[in-house]
């Protein structure tokens, strides 16, 4: 009787808590290659931040001049002439904070008839870009984007392929090499493969020779 009342009591106990984990936790994102973002986004522009505006402690709105448009549906294409994109007014929310003056590139999707960006967005300073990820955000990564991205979680390896598949596998580290140079490209004897470049040669071995020294001064 008394392990009934003990259960009665701290079940709803647990699931208040688990509940409340969840709502503070806020913001939550599924790391993608950018390849992905480009793919799934409503639009991918570069654009300059010319003014930020918070009609409400709920929205924030930046007042954008579109540089360059690699992709617009036609939604998009309508709603950003106006050059205005929408995100929630906190972090907490996916809410996001970009500073006036600044170029970046923006990946968006079109709710509920506005332009809307978001903490899972892909959204990054233009000058930071790699050259390879810009070639990909022109042109490349829409191109490519029948190849499936497969990520893979963090604690296991990906398994060896036998074959070329129709996709790409990657360890969903958004600093790693693939990420930053790396597309995901058809092969011409079928299937999809990663085409890489020089740098994601020097990448490589940067990685492992840090990750040696790492391995070298722990005891």
């Amino acid at each position: 009787m008394a392990m009934r009342l003990l259960a009665r009591v701290i079940v709803p106990l647990v699931l208040l808590v688990a509940v409340s984990v969840n709502t503070a936790s806020g913001c939550s994102c599924l790391m993608s290659h950018p390849q992905k973002h480009a793919c799934s986004a409503d639009f991918v522009i570069v654009a300059r931040v010319k003014k930020v505006l918070t009609p409400d402690e709920n929205t924030r709105v930046f007042k954008v001049k579109v540089k360059k448009d690699f992709k617009l549906s036609e939604k998009a294409s309508i709603l950003l002439k106006s050059g205005r994109i929408l995100t929630a007014g906190s972090s907490s929310l996916c809410g996001v904070n970009l500073t006036p003056e600044k170029t970046y590139l923006i990946t968006g999707k079109v709710v509920a008839g506005k332009a809307r960006v978001s903490l899972c967005n892909y959204i990054t300073p233009w000058n930071q870009l790699t050259v390879r990820q810009k070639k990909g955000f022109r042109l490349l990564y829409r191109q490519n984007c029948q190849c499936e991205i497969m990520s893979c979680p963090w604690w296991k390896q990906c398994p060896k392929e036998e074959k070329p598949t129709n996709g790409c596998q990657w360890e969903g580290n958004v600093t790693d090499c693939q990420a930053k140079h790396g597309i995901c490209m058809r092969s011409p004897h079928g299937g999809c493969i990663w085409s890489t470049d020089r740098k994601f040669n020097e990448c490589t071995k940067m990685q492992r020779r840090l990750r040696d020294e790492k391995l070298r001064r722990e005891p």
